[in-house]
This record gives structure tokens, sequence and C-alpha cells, in this order.
């Protein structure tokens, strides 16, 4: 007898033979899948790659955290035109003041990390975090590159008072409890920790008067609205008939200044605490850019030129590498942090 056909092709196929092609065809799409994906991906890095390779090729911003017209800006527009000249591509300065740094600092921690937007920050800028309730930005958001200079912080009374030394200024501070005002680049800045250092140091009541960046203080302190200021030792110099350096901080006195003593000679080391210039890029920003920033910003810092720039404005020329820098912004953040705790500073 003729077996009966079956009803249909799938009726004819043994169960394990439908599964196997169906798997089959499942493994070959996985691998299609996996292969493109490694080729795109392969095509991202290689991008990234030549994007590294090829950096810079547009216009490089380094953000200033200060106002326009002081020391610090003039510092980075310095830079930026040899920076500019040897990358090859527009170098610009844009300043954002304001918070004592943060606003600058949150500015490029917020940008891509691609190089092409990067921070020229003084000590000030990560002090504020510890000092703010809801930080603008964390440090752990921005690399350090490498350091720019020290930046003695210079202290200077108004010529008509009758104040030559810094025992001097703690008399009078002593005999008028309160009525001796000093300005600062803002609150929780270098100078204003430096103020309440010597405040609690030579057991004084001096008030603070802060500022949106040390030239508004500068300009009062020439106007007669406050007696004393901390300030950039190459600002405060420029005015000799107006303003009276009386002291410096740092561990030793300036080449280009080497009259004004500095605290520790005065007797108020102030802990050792002193400022400094550095440049910063966004964390994520790739090391062969970060390192590319680092040897040629070095290199221009080391130029014959730029160090008798530099000292003219009394700052310590220095063009240090990213990981020295790294472990020197590590101690400064705890150094400053002890400063602002025992100054009684607490975050607002």
């Amino acid at each position: 007898m003729r077996s009966q056909a079956p009803r249909n092709m799938a009726d004819a196929v043994p169960e394990h033979a439908a599964t196997d092609g169906y798997f089959s065809k499942l493994r070959r799409q996985l691998i299609i899948l996996a292969l493109a994906a490694c080729a795109f991906f392969g095509n991202l890095d290689q991008s990234r790659a030549q994007g590294e390779a090829d950096y810079p090729n547009r216009v490089i911003k380094i953000v200033v955290p200060l106002p326009a017209g002081g020391s610090m800006d003039a510092f980075s527009r310095l830079i930026a035109e040899k920076l500019s000249a040897s990358m090859g591509q527009p170098v610009i300065v844009e300043n954002k003041a304001g918070a004592s740094g943060s606003i600058g600092a949150a500015t490029v921690a917020q940008s891509k990390p691609d190089g092409y937007t990067i921070l020229f920050a003084i000590a000030s800028t990560i002090q504020s975090p510890s000092l703010q309730k809801d930080p603008a930005f964390k440090l752990s958001e921005l690399t350090p590159i490498t350091q720019l200079a020290d930046l003695p912080v210079g202290f200077a009374v108004r010529s008509i008072m009758q104040v030559k030394t810094l025992a001097d200024f703690v008399k009078l501070a002593k005999e008028k409890p309160n009525s001796l005002t000093f300005g600062s680049f803002g609150n929780g800045s270098t100078g204003h920790l430096l103020g309440d250092g010597l405040a609690a140091a030579a057991r004084i009541e001096i008030v603070h008067v802060p500022y949106k960046g040390e030239a508004p203080a500068i300009t009062d302190l020439l106007g007669g609205h406050i007696v004393s200021a901390f300030g950039s030792v190459g600002s405060l110099a420029q005015y000799p008939d107006a303003i009276r350096l009386i002291a410096i901080t740092g561990p030793r006195r300036l080449r280009r200044f080497a009259d004004v003593p500095t605290f520790q000679e005065a007797g108020f080391p102030l802990g050792g605490l002193t400022g400094w210039a550095g440049v910063f890029a966004p964390a994520a920003t790739p090391k062969v850019i970060t390192n590319k920033l680092a040897v040629e910003i070095d290199r221009i810092v080391r130029l014959p030129e730029m160090q008798t720039k530099i000292l003219d404005m009394g700052f310590e020329p220095v063009g240090d590498s990213a990981e020295p820098f790294a472990a020197f912004v590590k101690t400064q953040v705890e150094q400053w942090a002890a400063a602002a705790k025992a100054a009684g500073l607490e975050p607002e």
C-alpha cells in the first residue's frame, strides 16, 4: 500500500531540523550585528585617535575666572599669544569672573573634554568648592595640566597712613579694633583667608571687604574706600606713590621686590599659605592632549622673554609637568581647607 504524502513540507521536516535551522539563522544575524558593531566602534576609535593626533585644528579657548584688567588676566593673554603662534591656531581668552573662580571653573568642568576649552586658575579656584554648600563644580571634574607660576600675594596699605611695616599695621589695628578694612578678590578667596589668618595670628580685629577681582579692590584702595588690600604683588606695586607694600606670602623674598619682607620674616608665617596659577582641563580630556598642552605651555613659560615679563608681574615662573602639579594641587586643597576651618569660615 502506498503511504500517504505529508500535507505540507513542514510536516516532512523533523522537529530538531527546523530548530537547528532557526538557530543557525539567528547565529548568522548575531555575527553580522557583532561585525557591524566592531566596525562602528573601530571607526569611532579611529576617528577619535585621528582627532587627538590632529589636535589642535580649531580655536582654543582659555577661561580665566577673574575680571579683565588684573595681573592674572594679563599673564593669561601673554601665554595665549605664544601658544597661538606655536600651535598654529587662534587661542582666545574669555573672562568669567565671580564666586571666587567657581563660575569660570564650572564652565570648563562642564565643557567637552577635547582640549579646546581649558582653565587658567589661581589658588582660590580650588578653595571655593569647600566653602560652598552647593558648589558649581567638583575638583574631580577637572584634571591638572601644569603649574604656571607661584603667585605670592602682597599685602599693601595706603601710603598716607603712618604704617611702614606689618608690625605698624598690627599695632594700629590693636589700637582701633574693627576700624581697619582689608580688601580681597572675593569671599573665600586667597586674600580673604590670608586676612583672616593674619587677624587670628596677630589677635587683631579687621574688617573684610570682598570684591569681584583684584582690580576693583585696588581701585578702592587708591580711592581711600579701604585702608589695605591683598592682591598680586605686580598689580599693587604699580602705584608706589599711593600704595605701600608691607609684606608678601611665600617662603622667600621676590627677586624683583627684594625690599619687601615675607609674612614669615615679619613674624606671621600664616601656615606657609601662598598663591599660585595653574592650567586645568575637563577631567575626561585625553592624556595625549593634556600632555601636548603641558609640554608646550611649560616651554613658553621658560622662554627668557617670558621669564622677564612674569617676574615683572611679581610672579615666580614655574612650568611644571602634570604629575607633580597634580600632587601639589592635592596638598594645596588640604592646606587651604585647614586654613578656612581655622578662620572659622563655613560653607555658604
